[in-house]
């Protein structure tokens, strides 16, 4: 009896010492909730607005280079953006395990995007790689589990752009950090992105998304290229602006009276400090009107783009109750 009491307990010690592969299950799909940042997930943000991104000059002279007729290009329509720029998309995406021989969890996978390649998480404990290794659009990460959480850091990521649509760039020497928190069907993502070129500060977004029992998210959606812009149909044309052209530059100034220094892009606009600064020198617009097609409630149904909020009804602190598109609504959603 003595022997059996000491086998057992000798088992249990040795079962709880060990480390555990996974704390929670991440497999399955995940669709985008838009109740959060919803414009920068739906639309996307404006052309000129880089407000909260900690950009060094170089990295703002960089986006301030970008046409939105960059990526409709042929060489560009497929070509991947940075790995955290799913944080910005309207789409889902999907999260699958590739186990070893004994059913354990090698790596995780994050897919499903078309923006971005495969982020795939070695849990194998596997040494980094050499800096002079090949550099990826998925880059090369290696996690671990911190309780619940699971934290993984991306490396030997190419240059990319960060968030679509305007232009913040990534370089080579980007690093990612993704902490992956499940709570029931809730999955919260924060991806801390670092990069001694263009951010003079970590680049932190937090989102969250919510469990998709249809699975409908498509793992490795296709991408095809089509001729989008035929005014340069074998013209060996690129859009482009010169230094200083960026007709877009001004935007947040003419549509939204923003002082230009708030939405080109430095680190002081990250923190609600920055809104004493502004006191003193920001008016609001004088009205809601087509040329604002955002500004009171967001983007509400606008131009049909996804991401929208039909039939919302908001309080624009000033301007009255507005429906979609900025007009003042016959009936009001519930």
């Amino acid at each position: 009896m003595t022997f059996t009491k000491t086998a057992l307990f000798t088992f249990l010690v040795a079962a709880f010492a060990h480390p555990a592969f996974a704390q929670v299950d991440l497999t399955g799909s995940y669709q985008t909730r838009m109740y959060e940042d919803y414009i920068e997930r739906g639309p996307g943000e404006f052309m000129g607005n880089y407000t909260g991104m900690p950009l060094t000059d170089e990295g703002r002279a960089k986006a301030l280079l970008y046409t939105s007729n960059l990526p409709s290009i042929y060489e560009r329509q497929c070509l991947p953006q940075s790995a955290g720029v799913f944080q910005y998309r309207p789409t889902g995406f999907r999260i699958w395990s590739e186990n070893g021989p004994e059913g354990d969890v090698v790596a995780w996978v994050i897919g499903g995007d078309n923006l971005r390649n495969d982020i795939r998480i070695w849990m194998d404990g596997r040494p980094a790689l050499s800096p002079n290794a090949l550099h990826t659009a998925g880059g090369f990460a290696t996690g671990k589990w911190e309780g619940d959480t699971l934290t993984a850091r991306v490396t030997h990521l190419k240059t990319a752009w960060i968030r679509r649509g305007v232009g913040i760039p990534g370089s080579d020497d980007t690093t990612i950090t993704i902490h992956l928190t499940r709570r029931g069907d809730l999955l919260t993502v924060m991806t801390i992105q670092e990069d001694p070129h263009y951010l003079t500060e970590p680049h932190v977004v937090s989102r969250v998304w919510q469990w998709n029992p249809r699975g409908t998210e498509i793992a490795r959606p296709q991408c095809n290229t089509a001729n989008e812009i035929p005014s340069l149909e074998d013209t060996g044309g690129v859009p482009h602006y010169l230094p200083g052209e960026n007709p877009e530059e001004d935007y947040m100034v003419r549509t939204f009276n923003i002082p230009k220094e708030a939405a080109m892009g430095h680190a002081e606009t990250l923190y609600p400090e920055y809104r004493k600064k502004l006191k003193g020198v920001y008016t609001p617009p004088a009205s809601c009107d087509a040329r604002r097609p955002g500004y009171c409630c967001g983007w509400i149904e606008t131009q049909g783009r996804p991401g929208g909020a039909p039939n919302l009804t908001c309080n624009d602190g000033g301007f009255g109750v507005l429906g979609p598109r900025g007009r003042r609504p016959e009936a009001t959603a519930k």
